[in-house]
């Protein structure tokens, strides 16, 4: 007797998702020369032009080591600009240089793109029915809205 679709593991399915996401953004990106996480910085700067680096971790949950490690990587490729706060020396400040504004807009074009192709293939009242639960797994996982 053959499994019905809804005895599958939800798991590898998700997991199969991430990975093809995952390697398409990779693509794409690295033709712009910056990484997914990288893309992800980039395009918060862009919105909030101004964010610590604490923000940024907690933002996007990313540990305080990783966010120190990646933007001073950002730093000598010369897409982001790192200063300490006038008011408060342990707080550092994060910002856009003209070559990270490239780049953000580079990243933001390139998830447009991908999130377009993903929308092409499903409806409306299917997008909206999909949310809903799709959110309810990551939060029983953990996970939660990024905050920036």
């Amino acid at each position: 007797m053959k499994n019905e679709n809804s005895d599958k593991p939800l798991m590898h399915l998700f997991m199969h998702i991430g990975k093809l996401l995952n390697d398409r953004l990779r693509s794409a990106l690295g033709e712009g020369g910056i990484h997914f996480g990288q893309a992800r910085v980039l395009t918060s700067l862009m919105d909030h032009g101004e964010l610590t680096q604490r923000m940024i971790g907690d933002g996007l949950d990313i540990k305080p080591a990783t966010v120190t490690n990646m933007v001073k990587k950002m730093e000598s490729s010369g897409l982001i600009n790192r200063q300490r706060d006038l008011n408060d020396d342990r707080v550092i400040l994060v910002t856009l240089t003209s070559k990270g504004k490239e780049a953000a807009e580079f990243a933001l074009n390139v998830m447009v793109q991908i999130e377009k192709e993903i929308r092409s293939e499903l409806g409306r009242k299917e997008i909206d029915i999909l949310r809903n639960p799709l959110e309810r797994v990551r939060n029983t996982l953990g996970g939660a809205d990024p905050s920036i």
